[in-house]
């Protein structure tokens, strides 16, 4: 669970959490659908979908980017399903079947909580974590005031 409680709060979580909560927080002022964290060689890649588009975001900072998975597993309620017995024909050579981590992410912001399904591909150091967010539009308000808080706190430490 990851809960927004005040902007002391938010400053006070380590880089990692603070960067999900800000991620969370925009994709569900912005009344996201879903939210993506894509993982590649050369770093990551930060996706949400609004209105059937997708939009990329700024790349998550490279102090935090290799925390990201971890970060969401350990807020998570995730079922990691056994690696079934097969093989795979094409692709990588030595290559391997890695089924999704499943489950849900509950978000805390203003006294109410949303559950966001998670998907993890827990391959390395490829993979996503992908979020769907339903009926983000009742908790738009609060996000927008949190996310103004933190940025005119932000302004102030300036």
């Amino acid at each position: 669970m990851l809960a927004y409680e005040s902007v002391d709060q938010l400053l006070g979580e380590s880089d990692v959490k603070r960067f999900l909560h800000v991620v969370i927080l925009n994709a569900i002022r912005d009344k996201a659908t879903q939210l993506e964290v894509r993982f590649g060689e050369e770093g990551g890649l930060l996706y949400y979908r609004v209105d059937g588009r997708d939009w990329e975001l700024s790349a998550p900072p490279d102090e935090v980017y290799p925390l990201i998975k971890e970060a969401v597993r350990e807020a998570s309620v995730l079922v990691s399903p056994e690696r079934p017995e097969l093989t795979v024909i094409a692709g990588i050579p030595g290559a391997r079947y890695e089924p999704l981590e499943a489950g849900w992410l509950t978000y805390q912001i203003g006294g109410r909580w949303i559950d966001l399904a998670v998907r993890i591909d827990p391959r390395e150091p490829y993979g996503f974590i992908r979020f769907d967010i339903d009926d983000a539009t009742e908790f738009a308000d609060d996000a927008a005031e949190a996310l103004a808080d933190y940025a005119a706190r932000l302004g102030e430490d300036e």
